[in-house]
């Protein structure tokens, strides 16, 4: 193969179609040699009748004579003596007609030996190119393979829904010169010229093996409006322009077409606009940026030895909180010991004092950076996107960058999460087709235009450090201006993966939404039957992420929901010297783990310290209940 693959792939096993037209019959070729040997010999038979009597002229011509038939059949400068003045012309006449026929024989014997020959292709379009020469420059030839399979076997990184069945079941291959169409001569005559049969089917690595580069354009078309696509030979260009007949109000065909931001929904809604100069939120930035730049230095200093001491295998489990979202925190910790899982490896980033004794009295190692999350607010996010929760959002892009810049990689989790299995396990296989990626993300769910191409979930992920991932993050830092306008970390997270991966080959994974191993909101409003197989222990998940909710009380009610939640509501909310009701300012991780019960559906308490007995326990409670999911 040509192109560099992320991942050693197999040839596809399933057989493809191989195009280059029907095969005709031995009997019809023999049909039209004959047809054509029959109009050699009547051609050269006139040809003779007209030219006989000059030709008996000629032979008693001196031998010097250039267009005599002497001269024509044995050469110049033969003497006239060397001619048999007895030679008649009927013998002559034979030579001439051997020597035609014989030209015209081996022209078809090598027309026959051609694959790519359009007398095999014996129809109307056998000639007719599928571009015209005003093309060529950028289509010489197009194929078709499967979507399915181009992904499975380039892994391009993007969530892909299986295209079987949805009317973009096939990709185009189009090939932009002559020299990069596949091998085989049937199937390259076929891409080429219009055979009337359609686009030719191949497979993935037939169909690229003479691309020396391949550009890989994803195309959508979000609310199934009337979407045309051009295609210009120009300059190159990695970004596509969208145009619409749009305003405020959303497509109106009376418009004229004109250029909008890639953000703009079929409604009419803008999802991407830039921060105003005077905005609150510009200055802002300004002035949390000036704080990191400040302290940046000290910080990475101190933070040295505790990652030093926390990391494994070079990486760490990162989280951040404040106050308002502690209680999550806590369920994660006491989920996790029940599970017998080990968290040193796992660094939390409190942003206020309340948060960091809680913490550390669960057992987790903790780093207070007091100058740049000090400020920010210790209260619970009332819901998505309130000014709480964009506050926090800039805690979740510095605790991502330091580790990096110190050359950690990163898995960063929010704290509505639990764990069935160390996701570090799977993060860490070298067999694995993942462990090719530069960042790998769990799916967000949502398809809208805010989050294309990559739907990324910017609540759980993990980062490798190396120079790419570092910069992606030290823009994300930049770009916190968007983050505050925008009212998402995520959407301009999703952004900058893009022209990251663009502009430096930064390589994205995201899995599918559909995938088993790292499952979250979309799973438990969307999937029903997933979950009740999810609660019964009979997925191959490892972790489970409370997303897609509102505020803390949604997510504390679905994971009640689950029999996930580990918490005594008396501890909700509460600081540590409340829990110990003001023994201590500090607690180990055994007191507060003996306090927490599990809840299920309809908060029915059960209470049980092994965690396979209250799934069997689970398990039968749902049975009675009947399907507290709803049906699918």
């Amino acid at each position: 193969m040509s192109l560099p693959l992320r991942s050693t792939r197999t040839r596809m096993s399933q057989p493809f179609e191989r195009r280059g037209g029907g095969n005709v019959s031995i009997d019809s070729k023999i049909i039209i040699f004959v047809v054509k040997l029959t109009f050699v010999v009547l051609l050269c038979g006139s040809s003779y009748l007209a030219g006989s009597i000059w030709g008996r002229h000629s032979l008693e011509m001196s031998s010097t004579a250039p267009m005599s038939v002497g001269s024509l059949i044995h050469g110049p400068g033969v003497s006239g003596g060397d001619v048999d003045s007895g030679m008649d012309c009927e013998k002559v006449r034979r030579e001439l007609i051997n020597s035609e026929v014989k030209k015209e024989l081996e022209k078809h014997m090598n027309e026959l030996k051609s694959p790519a020959s359009p007398v095999e292709n014996n129809d109307s379009h056998a000639a007719t190119p599928r571009f015209p020469q005003q093309m060529q420059r950028f289509a010489n030839g197009m194929t078709r393979v499967k979507k399915d399979d181009l992904n499975e076997y380039f892994d391009f990184g993007n969530p892909m829904d299986p295209g079987k069945g949805t009317g973009e079941e096939d990709a185009i291959i189009l090939y932009h010169n002559k020299k990069s169409l596949p091998n085989d001569k049937k199937l390259a005559y076929s891409a080429e010229y219009d055979d009337g049969k359609g686009i030719p089917m191949t497979d993935p690595e037939t169909a690229t093996e003479n691309c020396d580069s391949m550009n890989v354009v994803f195309i959508g078309n979000p609310g199934n409006t009337r979407q045309c696509t051009a295609i210009i030979g120009n300059f190159e260009s990695y970004h596509i322009q969208r145009w619409m007949r749009a305003n405020d109000k959303g497509i109106d065909p009376s418009l004229p077409l004109e250029h909008k931001s890639r953000g703009i929904a079929s409604n009419g809604r803008s999802n991407f606009y830039a921060p105003p100069f005077n905005n609150q939120y510009t200055k802002k930035h300004w002035s949390m940026l000036r704080t990191f730049l400040e302290n940046v230095d000290s910080v990475l200093d101190e933070l040295k030895p505790i990652l030093k001491k926390v990391s494994r295998n070079n990486s760490v489990v990162i989280l951040t909180c404040n106050h308002g979202q502690s209680a999550l925190l806590v369920n994660f910790a006491c989920s996790a010991t029940r599970r017998g899982f080990d968290l040193g490896n796992i660094l939390v980033f409190p942003s206020d004092l309340e948060t960091k004794e809680l913490a550390e009295g669960l057992g987790l190692t903790t780093y207070y950076d007091e100058k740049n999350m000090g400020p920010l607010p210790s209260g619970e996010a009332r819901r998505y996107g309130d000014k709480t929760f964009k506050a926090m959002m800039y805690a979740k892009v510095l605790c991502v960058l330091y580790p990096l810049l110190l050359d950690y990689d990163v898995l960063f989790q929010d704290v509505d999460i639990v764990w069935y299995k160390n996701p570090m396990t799977f993060f860490h296989n070298e067999t694995s087709d993942a462990f090719k990626f530069d960042v790998i993300f769990q799916h967000d769910g949502s398809n809208s235009v805010r989050y294309a191409p990559y739907s990324a979930n910017s609540g759980f992920y993990y980062v490798r450090a190396n120079k790419k991932t570092q910069y992606l993050f030290t823009s994300l830092l930049y770009h916190s201006d968007l983050i505050l306008t925008w009212d998402s970390h995520q959407q301009a997270l999703v952004q900058l993966l893009a022209e990251h991966s663009s502009l430096f080959g930064l390589n994205v994974k995201v899995y599918n939404r559909d995938t088993s191993m790292f499952p979250g909101g979309w799973q438990f409003h969307r999937k029903h039957s997933f979950m009740k197989e999810l609660v019964k222990g009979k997925t191959d998940s490892y972790i489970f992420h409370m997303s897609w909710t509102e505020n803390k009380d949604n997510k504390l009610l679905f994971l009640r929901q689950l029999g996930e939640w580990y918490v005594n509501d008396a501890c909700v909310g509460t600081t540590v010297h409340e829990i110990l009701g003001g023994e201590s300012s500090s607690v180990g991780v055994a007191p507060l783990v003996e306090l927490a019960v599990r809840l299920s559906p309809c908060s029915v308490v059960i209470i049980e310290t092994n965690p396979q007995s209250f799934r069997a326990k689970l398990a039968r409670l749902l049975i009675q209940m009947g399907n507290p999911f709803g049906k699918e």
